[in-house]
Parts: structure tokens; sequence; C-alpha cells
């Protein structure tokens, strides 16, 4: 499906504002990430590199009460647990979080109600822009995991979803799909095509998953996106034969040093291969790819070790 065609279909999960979006330009419908649906205000249809206003159009609470039934097939109940944290994978893999007024028991948010916004996240499916950076990593002798950086979209989920399926050609992955939008399963069938011998645990917890894929999967591969605080139950994979390839946020290789989970994640040797990309309108274009050794190399990684652009000479063949 092109990236049109992905955006055609992702608004009609937004019954009320069909009409307007569909009038979007072509180039913004082609590039669009998402759609901002806020009360009492304009929708937004976002690119990486513009901001399109659907002028006199502003959502009203009924609107996106109408919005978030279409999300649950009009069962909220059924719909519970992602309700309470704040998103909901929907048909197609597209995404939606929204905000709004947290119920609370016990100091943990059990729903949210008056919601008063949505970001629908449009599904990004770019087959083969992993195909370099797979070929720089992945075979080489001394490779133990990726990282792959970036700021909020530029492309991050999309690129390790395409590498997640390159490597699922020869080897065994499991997808730590903690919040649905690698695999995006809907329906217990996967969205997103993750290749032939990829295991997708969908919506569980990064840190539970990656005890069950270990003690039931055998993956030679574990694919996390964002990685957080489960950094330590991460570099428990490097002691046991298992490479793995992560996300995490960070727009240079300076910020990387000042991350916690970076840091340790390269100082236990868990990660010693580090991608960053672009910013701006070039969605999961590489800017830099580095070896790493430990974590005082991050912030002082130039282009004179950048693997992407200098492979002969850093790591020797062409």
């Amino acid at each position: 499906m092109d990236e049109a065609k992905r955006y055609y279909d992702a608004i009609t999960l937004l019954p009320p504002f069909v009409n307007a979006l569909q009038a979007v330009p072509r180039r913004i419908a082609e590039n669009a990430c998402e759609v901002r649906v806020r009360t009492g205000r304009p929708l937004i249809v976002e690119t990486p590199g513009e901001r399109h206003i659907c002028a006199g159009v502003k959502a009203t609470a009924a609107d996106i009460s109408k919005c978030i039934g279409c999300f649950c097939d009009y069962s909220l109940y059924s719909c519970e647990r992602e309700l309470s944290e704040g998103w909901i994978t929907l048909r197609g893999g597209h995404r939606a979080g929204f905000t709004g007024t947290a119920v609370t028991r016990g100091g943990a948010v059990t729903t949210i109600k008056d919601i008063s916004s949505i970001d629908l996240r449009i599904a990004s499916e770019r087959k083969g822009i992993a195909e370099k950076l797979l070929s720089l990593t992945a075979p080489e002798p001394d490779f133990r995991g990726l990282l792959i950086l970036g700021a909020p979209m530029s492309g991050k989920t999309t690129m390790l979803r395409d590498y997640a399926r390159l490597l699922a050609s020869f080897a065994r992955v499991a997808v730590i799909d903690e919040r649905g939008e690698i695999g995006a399963v809907y329906g217990g069938v996967p969205q997103n095509d993750l290749g032939l011998n990829s295991d997708i645990l969908d919506l569980f917890p990064k840190a539970e998953g990656i005890i069950q894929a270990l003690r039931s999967l055998s993956p030679e591969y574990i694919v996390c996106d964002e990685v957080g605080t489960e950094y330590g139950r991460l570099a428990e994979c490097a002691g046991r034969g298992v490479k793995l390839i992560l996300t995490a946020h960070s727009g240079s290789m300076s910020e990387a040093a000042d991350n916690r989970a970076v840091r340790f994640l390269t100082d236990c040797g868990a990660v010693n291969y580090i991608a960053l990309l672009m910013n701006g309108g070039d969605v999961g274009k590489t800017a830099g790819l580095w070896r790493v050794g430990k974590s005082e190399d991050i912030g002082s990684c130039g282009s004179s070790g950048d693997l992407y652009r200098c492979r002969s000479r850093i790591l020797g063949g062409a």
C-alpha cells in the first residue's frame, strides 16, 4: 500500500472529518504522519516537513466521541486497558493517542474521560529503507547489537520495522511490541510485514516480553522500540547469545551520551553499533552509523568514525 492510500485508509477512522481530510493536497496525503484533532480547534495534518491546517473545520466534543466509538467498534468496555493508557492500535496498523481527564483508583489511571484531543498516527511501511543499515551491521563478526536513535518523527519505528523484516529472512526474530506499533497486530493478525521468521509479542510490557521470548522462543535477535527503564533486563540478553535491535529518542550523539539507558547498554556491551537518523523531512534517512566501545565514545562520535560513509576504511572490505 502506498503512503497516500495509507492516509486515505486512516482518515476513515475519523468519520466526522473524512470529507475535510480527503480535501488536503496530494503532497500532504503522501507524506502525512499524523492527524491532530483537538476540541474547538482546526484539524492539523502533520508531515515531517510541513504542517497543514484544515481551515474552517473545528472539532466538537461530540465529534471526538464519535471517533473514539469508531476506534473501539462502539464497545468502550472492550478497549478499557487501552483507554487507561491513552492509546489504541487500529486496523491497518494505525495508532491513536488521546488526552483528557484521568480517572484514578489507588493512584493508578483506570481510564480517561472527557477526551479532548486525538493524535492519529498513520502507519508507514517503507520496505527496503533498512537494507544498507543491515548490510553494515548484522553480518559483521563483532556485531552484538544496534541502537537506532532519532528525534520524534524521524522514522525510528519505520526503520526498525524494516530492519526486523529483513533479519527475519535469515534469522529467528522476537519482536517485543509493547505499544503495537511495530507489527500492528489487529484481531490477532499483524498488519505490517515483519518477515517469515518473526514472532510478535503483542502489547507485552518490554521487561516481561523479553523474559517470555528468552524462555520460549529461542530468538537470535530481540527487537524493541523506545528503550526506557527496562534497559537492565535487555542487558541480560548480552550473555545469552541474543543480539538486540533497539530504538531510543535522541536528536544527536551528544544527547545520547546523556541518556542513562544508552550509556548502560553500551557500557555492558549489549549494544556496540549506533545509528542516528536525520531530523526534518527525510524520514528513515541515516545521518551516520558508529561502532562504540564505551559510553564516553558516544558524544565524541563524528564523521571520521562514521561507518555509514567510511565502511571500507573502518571495517575493511567494500
